[in-house]
């Protein structure tokens, strides 16, 4: 009994992860002017960000990945374009410290307006060039 109520505190205090954390975006920390934008059809980030020789550059990443739900913003996590601009407007990117967000006005299903946001997470500046992941 005693053996089963010891495994049964350390499964408690340390609990299985569901998968890998998302880091946070450091692209605003060398990049100004940045902001959502259309890139013909796709939703994206612009920015103006620093070369490693301190030159500035123009630079947009496709937003990948995100929808709507019943007027939320969700994280699909898919390499699919999104598709959350279809159906939102007042779209805004920004930063809260070290956290870097999305926010929109998104339909919900009943048509009614919802304000949401949605962190972005892993994009950095490579050289002048927004990139996310690694």
């Amino acid at each position: 009994m005693r053996k089963h109520l010891v495994a049964a505190a350390i499964a408690l205090a340390f609990p299985l992860a569901a998968g890998p954390a998302s880091a946070q975006s450091s692209f605003q920390y060398s990049c100004s002017n940045y902001g959502f934008v259309y890139s013909g059809a796709a939703a994206a980030l612009h920015a103006t960000c620093l070369t490693g020789n301190g030159t500035p550059k123009d630079t947009t990443l496709i937003l990948t990945g995100i929808i709507v739900e019943n007027g939320a913003l969700m994280n699909a996590n898919s390499s699919q374009p999104s598709t959350f601009q279809k159906f939102c407007g007042s779209i805004n990117i920004y930063a809260e410290g070290p956290y870097v967000m999305l926010s929109a006005t998104c339909a919900m299903s009943n048509g009614q307006p919802n304000e949401t946001s949605i962190q972005l997470d892993n994009i950095s500046n490579n050289n002048g060039n927004l990139v996310q992941g690694n």
